[in-house]
């Protein structure tokens, strides 16, 4: 006779996985916490309940093998290969992550969601008004605020982020406020630069900014009915810089997913002339370099949120458009050139830890001018030193120094825009992950910095005072000061075999500080802190012809 089979997934999930709404394959412990060092724990109540369910709804029957030879489940993961799909896990590049693992190494209690940690330094904190109905921009703004917000969007964040043509945009403004009231498509574009443009002039939202946001919102909602055309995605990338600079996680990954999708559909992703798909609108020449900017930024913006996040980014296929080319007076090449690396770093790509200790002495050749590009060139350098180090690998000495110039060189750059008020996601993003990264690096050298991180992230608590620059805050000093307790408890360890083992006190020499003997009386010269001390050999100093063995005079 033969038996109903029963569901081939595992039926009960061990606490940690529900938390973080993670599969779970029900081992004890199971290969989530395994991979990432979560502490593993089932409550007893839904594994009693498993155990009774498992016992009752289970068949049994005779296979006619032994029971070790019994053939397992088809989707039933052992912990060998669990853990080796979870080193290809979609967390493996974010940065969140490993602050968890930080503070689950030293035994931290206080165990955020993974989508926190000064992602930006807002989070959603310029409350967005929520309208029944999109309004012209023309009722929200005057004609003249609308050119200054223009202006200081061509002056902030058009230099990085440049895909709009300011010409145009002034054309379109003044021919926007000569007619009627009724809202238009262009709006949604100038109403996404006049509330980026809000949000780099001032450091506390106004009524008017979230009331751009909203009704740009509800023109983007509305014009799915129609095909995608240049101006209605620059409206989406210009939504999706927005809730990446002060939004919240899920709607500026969806939004960036939403920009891939129209960008393929417009057929902006190939330059191929034989493309029926590519639309009118997009095949003047004096296009191509727009598309080619649409298509690097928003890829930039998918990927990175989507490693940030653990969650997939949207591969796109039969990309042909080349890298945009360089402008005078703008940067967007050098943070699209690190693209092409960016994209190597696909979860689902398996990479030798050679290959990605080249990619990173790439990137830290590269010259970087402008501070958010700096901020970009930081970010992927130390996700690349997170790599590495899930794999075990050691990075020489003379990479680990050039690392710590670039960290430095970040926190130089994260302080100008700051300076400059112009909240770009990494301002508070980069330096935390400084802290994390040098704390893990663990030398007199990267210590030394981490005052330097502490205070710009003080410093843009501060001038930004949010709940998510001031849990950012919280958290770098817990780290740091678990950290320094793990220092503290090997020390007094030492201490104490030190106490010990101490030749003069054995012998009862009544001496306040007594002599060495004469094989030692060398370590008279040390200082009593030899914390400083960088170029310490300790290879040389403790040579085998000290300790070769108990009886070498």
């Amino acid at each position: 006779m033969t038996s109903v089979q029963g569901r081939k997934r595992s039926r009960l999930a061990c606490q940690t996985c529900r938390d973080l709404k993670r599969k779970c394959d029900g081992a004890e412990p199971c290969g989530t916490c395994v991979r990432f060092e979560y502490q593993c724990r089932y409550s007893a109540g839904s594994r009693i309940r498993s155990k009774s369910d498992h016992s009752i709804h289970t068949p049994q029957r005779n296979t006619g093998l032994p029971p070790p030879m019994q053939q397992p489940p088809a989707d039933a993961t052992t912990p060998t290969s669990s853990v080796k799909h979870q080193a290809r896990s979609l967390e493996a590049n974010s940065g969140p992550a490993f602050v968890r693992r930080l503070g689950l190494k030293s035994e931290f209690k206080g165990n955020p969601r993974v989508q926190t940690f000064a992602w930006n330094a807002f989070l959603g904190s310029r409350q967005t008004v929520q309208s029944p109905m999109a309004r012209p921009v023309t009722e929200l703004l005057s004609q003249q605020r609308m050119s200054y917000l223009a202006s200081v969007y061509f002056q902030k964040l058009h230099p990085t982020y440049s895909f709009i043509d300011a010409d145009e945009l002034e054309q379109h403004t003044r021919l926007r406020w000569a007619k009627s009231s009724m809202p238009e498509p262009i709006d949604a574009v100038l109403c996404g630069v006049a509330a980026l443009g809000c949000l780099f002039s001032q450091v506390h939202a106004d009524r008017t900014e979230p009331e751009l946001v909203e009704s740009a919102k509800r023109m983007l909602e509305e014009s799915f009915s129609e095909p995608p055309s240049v101006s209605s995605i620059s409206a989406w990338l210009l939504r999706v810089i927005y809730l990446r600079l002060a939004g919240t996680h899920y709607p500026a990954w969806i939004a960036s997913c939403t920009v891939l999708h129209m960008l393929e559909a417009a057929g902006m992703t190939t330059e191929e002339p034989d493309q029926a798909a590519l639309r009118p609108d997009t095949q003047d020449s004096s296009n191509v370099e727009v598309n080619r900017r649409l298509l690097a930024v928003s890829q930039h913006l998918n990927t990175w949120m989507s490693y940030d996040m653990g969650l997939s980014r949207v591969p796109l296929s039969g990309v042909t458009c080349a890298l945009p080319s360089k402008r005078p007076g703008e940067f967007t090449t050098e943070l699209m050139e690190l693209l092409p690396f960016t994209i190597q770093l696909d979860p689902e790509r398996t990479q030798a830890a050679s290959e990605l200790e080249s990619s990173l002495q790439i990137v830290l050749d590269r010259v970087h001018t402008r501070p958010p590009t700096i901020l970009g060139q930081c970010n992927l350098a130390l996700c690349l030193c997170r790599r590495l180090r899930s794999m075990e690998f050691s990075l020489p000495d003379t990479t680990i120094q050039r690392i710590l110039v670039l960290t430095a060189k970040g926190i130089q750059a994260a302080r100008e825009i700051l300076i400059d008020r112009a909240p770009w996601h990494h301002m508070a993003y980069v330096p935390f992950q400084i802290v994390c990264v040098l704390l893990a690096i663990d030398t007199v050298s990267s210590i030394s910095q981490l005052g330097d991180a502490m205070q710009c992230l003080k410093d843009v608590a501060t001038v930004y005072n949010t709940h998510a620059t001031r849990e950012a805050m919280r958290t770098a000093r817990s780290l740091i000061m678990l950290h320094q307790r793990g220092k503290e408890l090997l020390a007094a360890t030492l201490s104490d075999i030190v106490k010990v083992y101490d030749v003069n006190a054995q012998q009862d020499v009544a001496t306040t500080e007594p002599a060495l003997p004469d094989d030692f009386a060398w370590l008279n010269g040390f200082p009593e802190d030899i914390s400083n001390i960088q170029d310490l050999n300790l290879e040389q100093l403790l040579s085998a012809e000290f300790f070769w063995n108990a009886s070498s005079t």
